[in-house]
């Protein structure tokens, strides 16, 4: 902490575009150690997965949207989900809300780039890498500001083992939707690979104070907690 401002949020702020023009000279497809130590985190929403928010227990408690722009009501809801998730201690009920935050996510207000979205992560799973990366592509040409399609693209990317976009894709998520917690998961990921611990340790941190039941980010950050922390005599 640095005069209460985290130092990943001033890393945020001020040195994203810095590192995203520094990943250029990352090390790339392998040249860096092995992920072997990485618990698995993925998003749990599939291919088909609608726009779909919780119903609140009665009309009197439903929030009145109908005042706001398509954009304000998209943000309100998205507020009023990371309030919920960060107060939930219970893992599955955490996962639901979760799921509705990735359902807003995936919805850039385009029914053809929704599609395209879609597509890409339907080919990223059945492994068909090429075509997914091709529609990532596409997504992040049509609707720049769409954190999912960069955060989708950057994960990708990761698992491709080229560092070096995987870093500016995942910084471009970050800038249009700071609060992506597996954009910061896979922000962690890079700079673990990149022998960056200190970085990956406050990437966990971020993502943990959005999704603090995510046992996955919980459980990276305990590995990493000594190397950065020092052993405690």
């Amino acid at each position: 902490m640095a005069g209460g401002v985290s130092i990943f949020d001033m890393l945020k702020r001020l040195f994203f575009p810095l590192i995203a023009a520094a990943a250029l000279a990352a090390p790339a497809y392998g040249q860096v150690g092995a992920d072997e130590g990485l618990k698995q985190f993925e998003p749990q929403l599939d291919s088909d997965a609608e726009l779909s928010v919780s119903e609140p227990d009665s009309k009197a408690n439903q929030p009145d949207y109908s005042h706001m722009t398509p954009d304000e009501e998209r943000t309100a809801r998205l507020d009023a989900l990371f309030a919920r998730l960060q107060d939930i201690e219970d893992e599955d009920t955490a996962n639901l809300v979760a799921e509705e935050i990735w359902a807003i996510w995936l919805d850039t207000g385009s029914a053809s780039v929704n599609f395209t979205l879609k597509r890409g992560i339907a080919a990223q799973k059945s492994g068909k890498q090429d075509l997914a990366r091709l529609m990532f592509a596409k997504v992040t040409e049509l609707e720049p500001e769409s954190a999912e399609g960069w955060s989708r693209s950057g994960r990708l990317a990761f698992n491709e083992r080229d560092f070096s976009k995987a870093l500016v894709d995942i910084t471009q998520a970050l800038i249009y939707e700071p609060r992506h917690f597996y954009a910061l998961w896979t922000l962690g990921n890079i700079f673990e690979q990149l022998g960056r611990t200190d970085e990956a340790f406050e990437a966990y941190s971020e993502a943990h104070k959005l999704y603090p039941a995510l046992k996955a980010v919980e459980d990276q950050m305990n590995a990493l907690r000594k190397g950065v922390e020092g052993d405690v005599l």
